[in-house]
């Protein structure tokens, strides 16, 4: 497979499948996409920024990138490993959500630093108490094209 440059209409299809998630990235047109039957792997240079089955998922890479201040949930250091090997976020983890976060939701997992580790989907909805509730707050959104 060989990547290439998006092409306008290409272009127009991320950027509104960046909006229905709540991310928005102006520099698009400097985006590679490398396509399979099972989906499209996207790069920015050589880095690995996302992969579009249904939508678009974004990496970390991309996170760190883009900074999403919106459907951002923070996670504590014990979370972390756990997060970072693809597992569901707990609600015991969570530090604070974005007030904006409804179940469904894709959400932007960080840690207490700022680095941006998952994307997920939220089982919940916004909750100040989250802490106390326990259970599944988000599942993990794998990468894999297979």
């Amino acid at each position: 497979m060989s990547k290439h440059y998006l092409s306008k209409k290409e272009i127009k299809a991320l950027i509104a499948s960046l909006e229905e998630i709540g991310l928005s990235f102006a520099d698009a047109d400097k985006m590679q996409v490398e396509e399979s039957k099972n989906g499209n792997m996207y790069f920015l240079g050589r880095v690995f920024v996302g992969v579009w089955t249904e939508r678009f998922i974004p990496t970390p890479d991309f996170l760190n990138i883009v900074k999403p201040e919106n459907k951002k949930i923070v996670v504590d250091q014990g979370a972390v490993p756990h997060i970072m090997n693809g597992a569901n976020l707990f609600a015991k983890g969570i530090l604070s959500m974005s007030s904006d976060i409804r179940k469904g939701d894709y959400v932007f997992i960080a840690d207490e630093n700022g680095r941006f580790l998952a994307t997920a989907i939220s089982s919940v909805d916004f909750d100040p108490e989250i802490r106390k509730h326990g259970g599944e707050a988000a599942r993990a959104l794998k990468m894999s094209l297979s």
